[in-house]
């Protein structure tokens, strides 16, 4: 009998009540229970209302495909070619099921905007929370087998071996961006993100090279359905992620936390929590009791108690994030905004605004696809998993996919940078007649 979950991507999101216990277990515990209060898009509801949803769903949504991923591959038993990989799937299947549920459980208030603020990443927070031996998680997962904890925290630090347990939980093609590409597409009301997600796991193959695995797709079967999943990803970058008014919304709340920050070093009396106190000013020894106490309805609280600080510049940060008075962009480039930054400054400066918290150079990135044979290991610890995608023939040798897509070669190693200045309304004209010259314009 299961255990089932309505869900607005999966529809039925399922899991045996006997086989699946582990996941049941691990989805009551404190660890995963938090991110309930966890957006997964985390400002993007300024832009897009009905992404308010959040990384519980996500999570459940990411272990679910990985029990079809295993199901799937289950179709090719009568093929010798594939015994051995679905025999190390079924060895490892709860093992599988609890890191893809577990994958996210290390995640900030409002998910990767404070990532880049605090220098921490989710994933190290994730590993330290499997591996605590006073977390729930922890003694779920000791109690099923005592190997899993320091097994799932190499998953998730892209260590463990056989090598498809990390690449399908994190790679250029894993069940993690599949949902979250579906789902986010789902709740922004865009269309952007959506793409076969039937053909694609249909198409699914995971291929034995030598001691490693690749992940690849049907090379006749599903081409076309991984090219549509990469193309998802890149258009969502463009223009729901990285959308100016989310992008200036984010800008705006690293700018708050930065104000608190330095209130908080100059012993000035501010409302903070301990747990938030302990995240402002000494991340690096934060508790994991202390991280779990962290979610977004306490930041923004926080953000409600700041706006009647007696400090102005945090007063009116957290008024106009919270009123919706988002900043202004106009996309620059470095040179440029070099060129005129004395005068920006004194613009902002004799209109009453600090230029440190009300001038903001905001810089998003996205890399569509990175060929993986090209780069090799560059950029990463060798010892972790590479994560290129691959298309099979009916032989199951490998072909790289962009040396075989041309789409997908023409979006291949190229980083797309978008340099934006975020500005209140206010500065609004001074700003274009200072970049009058410039031919950039405002958004």
């Amino acid at each position: 009998m299961e255990k089932v979950f309505r869900d607005p991507v999966h529809n039925l999101i399922g899991f045996d009540r006997e086989r699946d216990r582990l996941v049941l277990e691990l989805i009551e515990t404190r660890e995963l229970q938090r991110l309930r209060y966890i957006k997964l898009m985390g400002v993007s509801y300024v832009v897009y209302p009905g992404a308010d949803h959040n990384r519980f769903s996500h999570s459940l949504g990411v272990a679910f495909l990985m029990k079809r991923v295993i199901s799937g591959m289950r179709s090719f038993r009568a093929d010798p070619r594939f015994r051995t990989l679905i025999a190390e799937l079924e060895r490892y299947r709860p093992l599988l099921l609890a890191a893809a549920l577990l994958h996210d459980i290390g995640h900030f208030p409002l998910s990767h905007l404070l990532e880049g603020f605090i220098g921490q990443n989710h994933e190290d927070w994730t590993v330290k929370l499997v591996q605590d031996p006073a977390s729930e998680v922890h003694q779920v997962l000791r109690a099923a087998d005592a190997r899993y904890p320091d097994q799932v925290a190499q998953i998730i630090a892209r260590t463990f071996k056989p090598s498809f347990a990390v690449k399908l939980i994190s790679s250029q093609l894993d069940v993690d961006r599949m949902d979250y590409l579906l789902r986010d597409s789902y709740h922004s009301g865009v269309g952007y993100g959506r793409f076969d997600l039937e053909w694609l796991l249909h198409s699914l193959r995971l291929v034995q090279q030598g001691d490693d695995w690749e992940v690849a797709v049907d090379e006749k079967k599903g081409l076309r359905a991984v090219e549509s999943y990469l193309l998802a990803r890149y258009y969502m970058y463009q223009q729901v992620y990285h959308h100016k008014t989310s992008r200036a919304a984010g800008a705006m709340v690293r700018g708050i936390l930065q104000r608190a920050t330095e209130l908080l070093q100059a012993d000035q009396e501010i409302f903070c929590t301990e747990a938030l106190k302990g995240l402002l000013l000494d991340p690096a020894h934060l508790s994991c009791d202390a991280f779990l106490q962290l979610d977004d309805p306490l930041l923004t609280f926080a953000l409600q108690q700041w706006s009647m600080s007696a400090d102005s510049i945090l007063s009116d940060l957290c008024r106009r994030f919270l009123r919706r008075r988002i900043f202004k962009t106009l996309e620059v480039d470095a040179a440029g905004y070099r060129h005129c930054e004395p005068k920006l400054t004194a613009l902002a400066r004799r209109a009453g605004f600090d230029p440190a918290y009300y001038l903001v150079i905001d810089t998003a990135v996205s890399d569509p696809y990175i060929d993986g044979l090209l780069l090799g290991a560059q950029g990463r610890n060798r010892a972790e998993a590479g994560e290129g995608i691959y298309l099979a023939d009916e032989a199951l040798r490998l072909t790289e996919l962009s040396r075989h897509s041309a789409l997908i070669g023409a979006i291949s190693n190229r980083a797309f940078v978008r340099d934006r200045l975020c500005f209140p309304e206010e500065l609004r004209q001074g700003i274009e007649g200072i970049f009058a010259h410039s031919g950039s314009r405002p958004h």
